[in-house]
């Protein structure tokens, strides 16, 4: 039995007690054929439903199919451009405030509905952990104490959502060491653990231009979302970003977010580009 059907199995009595008592937890969707579902902690589900834009705005819910349409084809090696398959997807952004958190969350809410498919969102921005005090999980251990070693087994930090085929890892507790963390060979070891052709793995990185993190993260995946601002990224800084990923091995694509539009999901617009 693999560790991430052994964590899975932990969280079956908590989710069957919810179920009883009228909680309104989704159970984990039927494992694809082949595959094992991501392992999760015991515990309630973690609230990322109420968060998404998708589930509030029609015209978001079809932009991001629109969006995750070419991500899901190089993920599975059927992208026209050559770019290899991987199921490691880094979701980062020329500088803070640029929307890279919204994007990765939204995508990950997104791809969580296609058919036969799970989808882990992280938070590998140790730094800012957007996503961790959004959802709640800002004093959980996640990402960190399993690259220190503090966690042994990915299972022991992976936390259900109340979205149905979503899981979350949380940044964990802030250290001085996080780029060193993020550059070991540990990095690989816990990353290689989620290879499953069922499984996408949505990593929210820190912003290229002001961190090392997200520079070294880089080297870990298979495809990279640049987000950058319309109206405050300037061309000189999306030149340096797009230079930085060129050291990488990773298929790169850039997301122009908060674009006027004055549609109904407001400063969430935004234009997908290559």
């Amino acid at each position: 039995m693999s560790i991430v059907e052994k964590a899975m199995s932990r969280s079956q009595g908590e989710r069957s007690r919810a179920a009883a008592a009228g909680s309104s937890a989704l159970a984990p969707a039927p494992a694809a054929p082949d595959s094992h579902p991501p392992a999760t902690t015991e515990g309630p589900p973690v609230a990322v439903r109420q968060g998404l834009a998708i589930e509030q705005f029609q015209a978001l819910a079809r932009d991001f199919r629109f969006l995750k349409r070419p991500v899901l084809a190089r993920v599975f090696g059927l992208s026209r451009s050559g770019a290899r398959s991987g199921n490691l997807v880094m979701i980062t952004s020329d500088q803070p405030q640029a929307g890279k958190s919204f994007i990765a969350l939204n995508l990950a809410g997104s791809m969580a509905s296609e058919r036969m498919m799970r989808v882990v969102l992280v938070d590998a921005d140790p730094v800012r952990r957007t996503l961790s005090g959004r959802l709640g999980a800002s004093d959980r251990k996640g990402l960190l104490e399993l690259l220190s070693g503090e966690v042994a087994r990915p299972g022991d930090v992976l936390l259900a959502t109340d979205v149905e085929s979503l899981y979350f890892m949380p940044a964990g507790q802030p250290r001085p060491d996080a780029t060193e963390l993020m550059a070991s060979p540990r990095m690989d070891q816990v990353l290689k653990q989620f290879e499953d052709p069922n499984l996408i793995v949505i990593l929210d990185s820190a912003p290229l231009l002001l961190s090392s993190e997200g520079r070294v993260l880089a080297d870990h995946v298979h495809h990279a979302l640049v987000v950058v601002e319309a109206g405050r990224s300037t061309a000189s800084e999306v030149s340096q970003v797009l230079d930085l990923m060129r050291e990488s091995s990773a298929s790169v694509n850039v997301v122009l977010n908060k674009t006027p539009g004055g549609g109904s999901a407001g400063q969430h617009d935004y234009y997908y580009a290559y």
